[in-house]
């Protein structure tokens, strides 16, 4: 469900198919390459834990080369994390801790927020009973629709599912090489105020038809003091080519603001394309379709080319041009260029 710790096969395999290989040698091996993949590219020697480093920094140009050009620079995430394995010797991760801690930029659309910024990301414990089922308790991510790192994607905004919304709860997984699915029980983030906190339960699941297909569905409804909501999704993956992919998300959200006793229905659509250029260089093409509330009839469109390269295994650079338009019935606006470039660096 793109949820959990990185594990040494996936670290490995991001070194040796998804990254360049610029800062090797022609004489180091695809192998030792995957073997030097762990925590600051060296083998791990503990197989018991498992610590990382995490950085992303944005930089936005909105409105680009307009009079109203304003630029900010903004430390997404800054946090260091580790995970225990407590399993048995064949099967490290059949129990887990996770514990992840760092920076989190107080929320642009609500500056007088007086959460902290540095806090406890996610930390949670996680058993798998047997290759099939696993549970897991604690502050994680909400189980609902497809987790891309966009975070200001429409998808992600109109859920709260977005990089600062995990939740304290109780996840069940359930996979087989066909399907999965997880069912995730919340109480809201405790460290916000009891009024504030969502509660609720989302369902998610994915058939596999194919190695390159897959099709799926989500359902999420939580309440708090002042809110009651509940979102539904389809989404779908889908493989083509060597390195190239396509997913999409289509999903319709209701929103009731208690003290009113107001309704606010709103959909969205997702589509982001992925196309591999050469080891470790992506070319992205993602479009959006957003509609905040239905009965004001007011429609945004959104479409980003970008590219994304991985010059080695940890760091990433990534450039998008934004153009977002409005359509409305009762005003006019032009169309919005806004431009952002990336550093991701994880070791």
């Amino acid at each position: 469900m793109g949820n959990g710790p990185l594990t040494d096969y996936g670290r490995a395999l991001g070194a040796t198919t998804v990254s360049d290989r610029i800062f090797w040698d022609k004489e180091t091996t695809e192998d030792e390459i995957g073997q030097k993949s762990g925590f600051l590219y060296r083998q791990p020697s503990l197989d018991w834990i498992r610590p990382s480093l995490n950085y992303r920094g944005l930089e936005l140009i909105k409105s680009y080369d307009q009079k109203s050009q304003e630029n900010e620079y903004i430390t997404m995430q800054a946090s260091a994390n580790v995970v225990l394995r407590f399993g048995p010797q064949d099967n490290k991760d059949k129990f887990i801790i996770v514990l992840e801690g760092g920076y989190a930029p107080t929320p642009r659309s609500n500056k007088s927020s007086t959460e902290k910024n540095y806090r406890s990301r996610e930390h949670y414990i996680g058993y798998r009973i047997n290759q099939s089922w696993g549970i897991y308790a604690g502050l994680m991510d909400k189980a609902f629709g497809i987790r891309v790192p966009d975070h200001i994607a429409f998808s992600r905004i109109s859920t709260q599912t977005t990089m600062n919304d995990q939740t304290h709860g109780l996840m069940i997984h359930f996979t087989k090489p066909e399907y999965e699915w997880a069912a995730h029980f919340f109480a809201g983030n405790l460290s916000q105020e009891a009024p504030l906190r969502v509660k609720g339960a989302s369902l998610t699941g994915e058939y596999t038809l194919n190695h390159k297909v897959r099709l799926g569905g989500s359902f999420m409804t939580g309440k708090s003091t002042y809110l009651d909501q509940s979102h539904i999704s389809t989404h779908a993956r889908l493989g083509f080519g060597k390195g190239n992919s396509i997913m999409g998300e289509v999903g319709l959200n209701k929103k009731t603001i208690l003290n009113s006793q107001t309704t606010i229905n709103g959909r969205y659509a997702f589509l982001q394309g992925h196309v591999m250029a050469k080891r470790g260089l992506f070319t992205l093409l993602t479009t959006e379709y957003y509609v905040p509330n239905t009965e004001l009839k007011n429609e945004v469109m959104r479409i980003g080319p970008g590219f994304q390269y991985f010059p080695n295994q940890g760091i990433e650079f990534r450039v998008d041009v934004y153009n977002s338009r409005v359509f409305s019935q009762t005003s006019v606006s032009e169309d919005s260029w806004d431009l952002t470039g990336q550093v991701h660096l994880w070791f």
